[in-house]
């Protein structure tokens, strides 16, 4: 065979196997995971690149640790933060005297009394109901919830109960959300301090590194 057709011979078998590979690639491809291994958080400093592997595997992590108000199967509902914190976002707590809790609506439309909710709570006495935090605090243990859990489940049951107000899914109607970058400030900085791993609030490089 001369160099000539050795070299057809040669184009000729390249084009099939690349032909070939092409197709397999087209018919078999690879399965994306069901979650993101890492996600480009975009910030007005440097960007943040967040490993979800890493949080996952190694610190255990759930996704409704960050994502509050996922709802049905993971890995398909996941909100992106920016849905909820935007960047001109003002935080509005749900209780306290800035709070969105209406007492009155509370006590005229649906009949609910003091002890409902400040529980030792005695109406004929001179002295103000309790502030729940006088005995729930930030951190709880099983005789005394913390005060995020004994809230929600306070309210959450109340309102499954009379089929009226927020649940679990519709958190910015009892608390308008964190600004975007109070929210990944708090969430991210309290969780390493929490674990003992990570960055703090004067480590910015190793978040803001991209």
């Amino acid at each position: 065979m001369s160099d000539k057709n050795e070299l057809k011979l040669a184009v000729l078998i390249a084009v099939v196997c690349i032909a070939a590979g092409a197709v397999s690639y087209g018919a078999y491809p690879v399965k994306a995971p069901d979650l993101p291994v890492r996600v480009m958080l975009e910030a007005t400093g440097k960007n943040v690149l967040f490993d979800h592997k890493v949080h996952q595997d190694e610190y255990g992590l759930e996704c409704v640790e960050c994502h509050h108000s996922i709802t049905g199967k993971k890995g398909k509902n996941e909100q992106a933060c920016g849905a909820c914190h935007k960047s001109d976002g003002v935080f509005k707590p749900a209780l306290g005297k800035k709070g969105l809790f209406d007492h009155e609506e509370h006590i005229e439309d649906f009949g609910l009394s003091c002890q409902d909710c400040h529980h030792m709570y005695d109406e004929q006495s001179d002295g103000k109901p309790q502030a729940c935090s006088e005995c729930h605090m930030d951190t709880g243990d099983k005789d005394m919830p913390g005060i995020e859990d004994a809230c929600h489940k306070k309210c959450i049951s109340c309102h499954k109960e009379m089929e009226a107000g927020p649940t679990t899914s519709d958190c910015n109607a009892c608390h308008k959300p964190r600004m975007r970058k109070d929210a990944f400030h708090n969430q991210c900085t309290a969780c390493h301090e929490d674990t003992g791993a990570g960055p703090g609030m004067a480590d910015c490089k190793k978040c803001h590194g991209y």
